[in-house]
């Protein structure tokens, strides 16, 4: 079984976030996610009770996941490390950890909307 690659993130307080990760074979081809689905969390803490779910988009032949958040998730969110993760399920209900990594949420001076 390979290792989970670790890719880490910043994640503006208070602004739109996105980001997009690419599922890579070993020689590097994009892996085809036809018929997967996906799930992304963000949590402080890996043993936090309150997760906020990332929002998850799939172009299936590019093997690419987009993972996002609004600025009404992240205005919340009090500066500092937090842990995330990407979930694939496939079709046949083979669950992956995709990537997982550190968030660093970085402090938002204009945050009154």
């Amino acid at each position: 079984m390979a290792a989970t690659p670790v890719f880490n993130i910043t994640i503006p307080q208070a602004t739109d976030f996105s980001q997009v990760l690419t599922k890579k074979n070993p020689d590097g081809s994009a892996v085809n996610l036809t018929g997967f689905t996906a799930q992304a969390t963000l949590k402080k803490f890996p043993s936090s009770k309150i997760p906020i779910s990332f929002s998850v988009g799939i172009n299936s032949i590019a093997g690419e996941v987009a993972i996002g958040l609004t600025p009404g998730q992240t205005i919340p969110l009090n500066p500092g490390r937090y842990n995330y993760d990407v979930i694939l399920t496939s079709s046949t209900g083979e669950v992956s950890r995709m990537v997982e990594g550190m968030a660093m949420i970085t402090a938002g001076i204009t945050t009154n909307f």
